[in-house]
């Protein structure tokens, strides 16, 4: 199994336990169910989504009998797809009790950032899975 596999499956991991952990807090502090967006960030995104992308990386090239399009872009699409979900939780706690002008901005960077990293794994799995095998 790949690094980037591994590394989507781990961080995807992560975000799980964040993710259930806050909402079991809900429970406990119901004052903190301002943060009920990011929890739901966690979970959809953080797991869902990254596991999504680690069992694509290692199963579709599989299924089409071709290698990965470009092992390098996935590793970089891992590393700002974490950038771009890190900055959006933290923006959106922060949004959750405050709200400003820069704030605003900052979330709508770091759910770009993320946004580039979904188109990244997009065309990384399309040159994939269109591109003939050479024989």
């Amino acid at each position: 199994m790949s690094k980037t596999t591994l590394g989507f499956l781990f961080s995807g991991m992560v975000y799980l336990t964040i993710g259930v952990t806050l909402g079991v807090l809900f429970f406990i502090f119901p004052e903190l169910r301002t943060l009920r967006l990011v929890h739901t960030h966690l979970n959809l995104v953080g797991f869902v989504i990254f596991a999504i992308f680690g069992i694509g990386y290692h199963i579709l090239p599989r299924f089409r009998g071709n290698p990965l399009y470009s092992e390098r872009l996935a590793w970089w699409q891992l590393w700002i797809a974490n950038v771009g979900l890190a900055g959006m939780l933290v923006t959106l706690s922060l949004g959750a009790y405050t709200s400003f002008d820069l704030l605003t901005v900052c979330q709508a960077l770091f759910g770009a950032i993320l946004a580039l990293s979904f188109y990244l794994f997009i065309y990384n799995m399309m040159r994939t899975l269109i591109i003939k095998k050479q024989r």
